[in-house]
């Protein structure tokens, strides 16, 4: 069976290719890896669900890391396995719906990192208590700028999580 861009005109492949690198480019820039936007955007092009072989030789790169890549795709709910008829392969195929993205995906994990930095936060307000308690005037001093400014990280960290979870997010979405 032909690749999916194969088959289409250098032009078109050209184009498509072209939203292949940009989709991996634009996960790279948030820390997700360049090959999970790659597969995403292979699949939202792909007018037919593609296997993980498929995949990874469209893409030169290893069925590995496809496999590992479309199963954070799929907790993000960015793509779904899908049953194809006669063929006993996993195929996969993309969500299209850019909202529906975003919202499980993007929205899902800076939440979660925004509720580890609050943890992280909090043990450091911690250690800080136990150093301005038992440190010397030099040290206090020095606890007590560090005390202000996370202070304001604190507060910074509340108002992004109150702009992530505000309802209105998610009804744009």
């Amino acid at each position: 069976m032909p690749l999916v861009l194969n088959h289409i005109s250098s032009e078109l492949r050209a184009a498509c290719q072209q939203f292949i690198e940009s989709g991996g480019h634009t996960t790279q820039s948030f820390g997700f890896g360049q090959v999970i936007g790659q597969i995403y955007a292979l699949l939202y092009l792909s007018p037919r669900p593609m296997c993980l072989d498929e995949i990874a030789e469209e893409l030169a790169v290893s069925k590995a890391s496809v496999s590992t890549c479309v199963r954070q795709l799929e907790l993000w709910a960015a793509v779904k396995h899908v049953w194809v008829k006669g063929d006993r392969r996993d195929f996969y195929e993309a969500e299209t719906d850019f909202k529906a993205v975003l919202r499980h995906s993007f929205l899902a994990t800076i939440r979660k990192k925004l509720d580890t930095a609050a943890v992280r936060i909090d043990n450091v307000n911690a250690s800080l208590e136990k150093a301005l308690a038992n440190g010397d005037d030099n040290q206090r001093k020095e606890a007590r700028v560090i005390a202000e400014r996370l202070q304001r990280a604190r507060e910074f960290h509340r108002k992004i999580s109150a702009l992530l979870n505000n309802p209105l997010i998610e009804h744009l979405l």
